[in-house]
């Protein structure tokens, strides 16, 4: 194969690859919309942000540069994404079941964020906006989708947050 044909069924496959990537983002927005209303499109970010911030943890925990007791967290916050015990199973919800992951993530990154040299935080963070920006706005989401799961989930949820992070200072303080 020379070396033109290989660059061709690179962009290709590229293509065909970005095609359903549009698809599938297309259909999570729109169900996202039937069910959270003037929130979908903001929900269906938030989902879709789900990879982004499984990325910055481990490029996190790979860093030497990050403290030891920082990455026990970012660590444990990581066992949390993957262990299939959670408070809100995916097995059993599905994509909305991502919500407690997502909200947990949010609020330990959003009160230890500034612990953290802004260089690294920025070298590492894999999503297309500003961190910062995307914590505070993703956190006020995340806080709606988890009060729509029921009372007891959103209590669940707030209060492993804060064990994880005891004494620290939270976007909704």
């Amino acid at each position: 194969m020379n070396e033109t044909t290989g660059k061709s069924e690179e962009l290709a496959v590229s293509k065909k690859y970005l095609t359903f990537y549009e698809s599938l983002r297309g259909k999570i927005e729109n169900k996202a919309s039937e069910i959270a209303g003037k929130y979908g499109e903001a929900v269906a970010n938030l989902f879709l942000a789900a990879p982004d911030i499984v990325v910055f943890l481990a490029r996190l925990l790979a860093d030497k540069r990050i403290p030891k007791d920082k990455k026990i967290v970012f660590g444990a916050l990581m066992a949390y994404w993957i262990l299939p015990i959670d408070l809100v199973p995916e097995a059993i919800t599905g994509v909305i079941g991502y919500a407690d992951d997502i909200y947990i993530s949010l609020y330990i990154l959003h009160s230890m964020i500034n612990e953290i040299d802004y260089g690294i935080v920025r070298e590492h963070w894999p999503g297309r906006e500003e961190i910062i920006k995307f914590l505070k706005k993703s956190l006020e989401v995340a806080n709606y989708v988890i009060s729509i799961s029921g009372k007891k989930v959103e209590e669940k949820v707030k209060l492993l947050a804060e064990k994880l992070t005891p004494g620290k200072k939270h976007l909704e303080e």
